[in-house]
């Protein structure tokens, strides 16, 4: 019995892997009759009937036909046309009249204006009343924007000339600190320089010498003007100190350096041109003054040339006023610790012809003092 249980299920197996076979057949017949049509469809393709490749020849030589009439040059092609008759005395008051003279517009009006040669001066005539009518405008200004045509002033090489033309004693104090703005972010170094010597400063001092105060946008154009130091050096500082300036304005100035960061370069670079200059007021000694109160850290040249500066007032025969006194004690309690030796005897020879009787005791005690004590303060 056990046998033929065993026997029986070897004959359904053997079938069951029969049925396997059987539909994985059937599939490659599916997908030889596939190969087989598509090869037929190929064969169908290239072996057309002789009346459709006749048609379909006769369509692309009528085609190129075609292509060869529209590439002729001219009008060939419209006088076979029946419908088109150049010949015919139509009504011609609608269209343009045949001529070979271009008639574009623009294309004209370029040609006058080569033909016409247009000078500097006859320019400079048409500009001349447009800043005149800004200068008036200007000087009734108190806010919002400036005029384009003054804008455009920092990129031409005249702009002097057409700054001078709106009458800048005239502006108003918030038209400068506008135009200043303007002037110190757009320029370079040399025409911001001459910006603030020849339109700035005069207009600073003419306000002072009004009103004995200067006003508010006047000051902030101070400070806005220190964007460009070596400028601000050249066309402000410099022509204060070496012409001689009030107290009034050595006072706006120092108030304006005391506000503000500037570069040490530029400072030390002021510091030494005051030093070696033969001229001295007491507002030199008010701007070293603060200066030295800011405690930049100068190099030893600027020490030294700043030592001799004091130095050279020992054949000065005359007193001293307070504020050169002032200024060599500020000196001193910042810098000493960069003296040496030589350089206190030179300052003590000083002491002994030009003496201060209250400032110069402070003077001695630091003269007196080590370099560590000094340090140490």
């Amino acid at each position: 019995m056990k046998k033929k249980e065993v026997d029986k299920r070897a004959k359904n197996a053997k079938v069951i892997k029969n049925d396997k076979n059987a539909k994985r057949k059937k599939k490659n017949k599916v997908n030889d009759i596939d190969s087989d049509l598509s090869d037929f469809e190929a064969e169908f393709v290239e072996e057309l009937p002789k009346d459709v490749s006749f048609k379909v020849n006769k369509l692309i030589r009528e085609a190129n036909e075609e292509i060869s009439t529209s590439r002729v040059s001219g009008l060939d092609f419209l006088e076979k046309d029946p419908f088109v008759d150049f010949d015919l005395p139509v009504d011609s008051s609608g269209f343009l009249p045949d001529s070979t003279v271009d008639t574009s517009t623009i294309w004209s009006k370029l040609n006058n204006i080569k033909q016409t040669q247009v000078t500097k001066e006859d320019v400079l005539a048409k500009i001349r009343p447009v800043y005149k009518e800004i200068g008036v405008y200007l000087s009734k200004y108190r806010s919002g924007g400036l005029p384009k045509a003054f804008k455009v002033l920092p990129k031409m090489s005249n702009w002097l000339e057409m700054v001078q033309l709106t009458n800048p004693s005239e502006w108003s104090p918030n038209a400068m600190y506008e135009v200043t703005r303007l002037f110190s972010s757009n320029m370079n170094e040399s025409n911001a320089e001459t910006f603030y010597s020849c339109v700035l400063l005069p207009a600073i001092r003419q306000d002072l010498s009004k009103s004995k105060t200067l006003n508010h946008h006047y000051y902030e154009a101070l400070i806005k003007a220190i964007f460009k130091p070596t400028a601000w050096f050249k066309g402000l500082l410099l022509p204060l100190v070496e012409e001689g300036c009030t107290y009034r304005e050595a006072a706006i100035i120092g108030s304006v350096l005391r506000k503000v960061s500037i570069p040490v370069l530029h400072v030390s670079a002021f510091i030494i041109q005051m030093c070696k200059s033969q001229k001295w007021f007491g507002s030199t000694s008010f701007i070293l003054t603060i200066f030295f109160q800011k405690k930049f850290r100068l190099p030893i040249k600027v020490i030294k040339e700043c030592l001799m500066h004091f130095y050279k007032f020992i054949h000065f025969h005359d007193s001293l006023p307070v504020i050169w006194h002032q200024s060599l004690y500020v000196f001193l309690y910042n810098y000493k610790h960069m003296l040496n030796e030589d350089d206190n005897k030179l300052l003590r020879e000083l002491l002994s012809k030009h003496r201060h009787p209250e400032i110069g005791v402070t003077i001695d005690k630091l003269l007196s003092c080590r370099i560590e004590d000094v340090m140490m303060e």
